[in-house]
């Protein structure tokens, strides 16, 4: 499937890896009062940095692994996923991606690498082929704009277009509504994080009717 004929219909289009520090730098931003970040990364102080790793290793190996990354008003919002080809890795990749966390992170990797290893293992096996949407987020300053939706709507397209479905996980009961108006619906229980926030599996099915459309956006989290 073409993603840039896809995208530009939503007025985004496919990230380029030689713009990592762009899209690095919008998780940074956006993810500082994400709930789920705030538990992997507790002193404020140091959030910011942490955030900047955690990003980099995340955004190398999507790439990597045959993921992409969509992005939209010149990296005002991004949104990285994989397609149904590339959702289910080694274990030598999972491996490896969790040895690149405890190497960036060091001392701070023990709930990073507990959360991995937790979306992995929660991972539905008796879903049919899909898009796998991991985290989207938009800049501070464009949040409220509807950027957030453009993306999600666009990998929805992809979707349609592949006769796939497409999973994600929320990571706060706001974005959790927002996925819903989307289309897309709880699947499953809740994951729990030890003294942390839920996060919420979604799904929408192949072939769902187009989502409406809402002003809303995603705000800093997945």
């Amino acid at each position: 499937m073409n993603v840039t004929s896809v995208a530009s219909e939503f007025s985004s289009g496919p990230a380029s890896l030689d713009r990592q520090g762009d899209i690095v730098s919008v998780y940074r931003e956006s993810f500082d009062k994400d709930p789920v970040f705030q538990w992997l990364f507790p002193d404020a102080e140091t959030r910011p940095a942490l955030l900047e790793k955690f990003f980099t290793v995340m955004v190398g190996h999507t790439f990597a692994h045959g993921g992409g990354v969509l992005q939209t008003k010149d990296y005002g919002a991004v949104s990285m996923y994989f397609p149904p080809d590339a959702v289910e890795q080694p274990k030598d990749v999972r491996d490896r991606l969790l040895d690149s966390m405890r190497d960036e992170l060091g001392d701070d990797s023990d709930r990073t690498v507990h959360l991995l290893k937790m979306l992995s293992a929660s991972h539905p096996c008796d879903l049919p082929p899909h898009y796998y949407g991991t985290f989207v987020a938009a800049r501070p300053e464009h949040q409220g704009g509807g950027l957030g939706t453009r993306l999600k709507k666009c990998l929805f397209a992809l979707a349609d277009a592949d006769g796939a479905g497409a999973y994600a996980e929320a990571s706060s009961p706001r974005n959790l509504a927002l996925y819903e108006r989307l289309g897309q619906r709880r699947r499953g229980p809740l994951l729990t994080l030890p003294d942390g926030p839920p996060i919420f599996p979604i799904w929408r099915p192949p072939s769902a009717s187009a989502p409406p459309t809402h002003p809303d956006t995603i705000h800093g989290g997945s």
